[in-house]
């Protein structure tokens, strides 16, 4: 997932694709789509569940009723705002990047845009070291017992 998301994010980060202007549509990382940010996301809960599952049984659902039933509601809240976390967090850094990016190449077009299009490359880089780190959190988190 962190080699996804980093090339994702670097194909976006090394070429403005935004000033390449085509008919229909542009050119852009894949991360800066929120369709994909959002299957990366779900792809990381389908794996939570199923290795909390893979590893507890159906005792894995015993969690959302500890330490009192009457956190139910709250704990399966945040089984949907994991994912919502991680989609958006991504999406919105790499598009605002790409955004920053894309006006300054249009403004001054030959040396003021790579400054930020290197401090570009290292929040990218970032960006994929901490979703891939939130995802492997997340999943060992469903694997453990609560005591």
């Amino acid at each position: 997932m962190f080699l996804s998301i980093f090339v994702s994010n670097w194909s976006g980060a090394l070429l403005p694709w935004r000033v390449i202007q085509l008919p229909h549509g542009e050119l852009a990382a894949p991360t800066n789509d929120i369709n994909t940010t959002v299957a990366l996301a779900l792809l990381t809960s389908v794996a939570y569940f199923y290795a909390g599952l893979h590893k507890r049984g159906f005792s894995y659902f015993g969690k959302y009723i500890q330490p009192t039933p009457v956190l139910l509601p709250i704990n399966i809240l945040e089984d949907f705002t994991k994912p919502l976390s991680l989609s958006f967090r991504l999406f919105g850094n790499i598009l605002a990047d790409e955004l920053v990016v894309a006006v300054l190449v249009s403004l001054v077009p030959l040396i003021v845009p790579v400054p930020m299009m290197l401090l570009g490359l290292f929040t990218s880089a970032i960006q994929a070291l901490i979703s891939a780190t939130l995802a492997a959190a997340y999943i060992g988190e469903s694997m453990e017992g609560h005591h």
